[in-house]
């Protein structure tokens, strides 16, 4: 494998000028060099337009692209038809990463000779810094069932489509994110990995996760969710032939973000039915496999007891 390919580095950008000086300083550190940086601000009312082109004044491996708004998914694809790189990663722009994130992620693909690397995050709430975390470093490859699997059952990692790399190979296939969908990564990410021949991962943290209250997914209830969520659904639910070999842990990760959005929603939301009857109809397969993780297993034996208990236990209960 190359010893340096250049890595293209995806941000897209909206109303985060209170976050972006991080993420992006966190991004020229890199100790892998060979990068070059796509920041696509997408239609940003704030300063973050003037911000990037300041950044891209400073380090030619800046690239800014200015669009109208169209979305977290828009502004990826964007930037994904543009991408010189070999190897394509995405970071968030409220987030940042480590130094050595580009570094370990393109480290992994080169020593199991994979099409993807993963790694873990850490979040944090806003105002808040990380709590250092050091465990004990491990690493392994697997293939992409296998790996699907484990996203699905969020037993190692989970979709996101940041903290991973990806040859750009898997994104010349035509893959792309949903526009105009909230949790876009979640009906793609998997798609991305099945078509790799192998997935490697290590548990080591290299990405910082922002938990902001402000933004569209932090925020307690928006119609956009459940219309997101029911159209992610549906997407994934017409890919059955793909899915058809990962089917019990695919339910198990449905019922977990339909669980996840019901909690959300008031009682009178008409569309809350359609969550609550997937629900009913899976809770004891998913209380019977044995593979679903504890929190999906207890959340489908305390739905037996009525919503407004399910409630308590999960958002009185739980810490965040």
């Amino acid at each position: 494998m190359e010893s340096s390919p250049l890595i293209s580095i995806i941000v897209p950008i909206y109303k985060v000028e209170k976050y972006l000086d991080d993420c992006v300083q966190s991004l020229t550190n890199q100790t892998y060099k060979n990068i070059e940086i796509i920041l696509v601000d997408d239609g940003s009312p704030d300063n973050c337009g003037r911000m990037c082109d300041e950044y891209a004044k400073r380090d030619n491996r800046i690239k800014v692209i200015h669009k109208e708004n169209g979305g977290l998914s828009d502004a990826r694809n964007v930037a994904i038809d543009v991408a010189q790189g070999k190897w394509i990663t995405f970071v968030d722009s409220d987030d940042y990463v480590t130094e050595d994130y580009t570094e370990t992620l393109y480290n992994l693909v080169a020593k199991y000779n994979c099409e993807i690397s993963v790694a873990l995050h850490q979040k944090f709430l806003d105002g808040k810094s990380p709590h250092a975390h050091f465990p004990s470093i491990s690493e392994e490859k697997m293939d992409s069932k296998y790996a699907v699997e484990q996203m699905f059952y969020q037993e190692k990692f989970d979709n996101a489509a940041w903290s991973k790399l990806y040859h750009r190979k898997l994104f010349e296939s035509g893959i792309r994110y949903p526009k105009g969908l909230l949790f876009e990564d979640l009906p793609t990410t998997y798609k991305l990995m099945l078509l790799s021949s192998s997935v490697a991962f290590t548990n080591k943290i290299i990405y910082y996760y922002r938990l902001r209250n402000s933004s569209i997914e932090g925020s307690s209830y928006n119609p956009k969710k459940i219309e997101s969520a029911l159209s992610v659904a549906k997407l994934m639910d017409e890919d059955s032939e793909n899915i058809k070999h990962v089917e019990k842990a695919y339910r198990c990760r449905k019922f977990s973000f339909f669980f996840h959005i019901l909690l959300s929603m008031p009682k009178d939301v008409e569309t809350s039915k359609i969550l609550e009857k997937y629900i009913k109809e899976n809770r004891f397969l998913i209380l019977m496999d044995r593979k679903a993780r504890k929190k999906a297993r207890m959340a489908a034996f305390v739905s037996y007891f009525g919503k407004s208990l399910t409630k308590f236990v999960f958002l009185k209960c739980s810490p965040r």
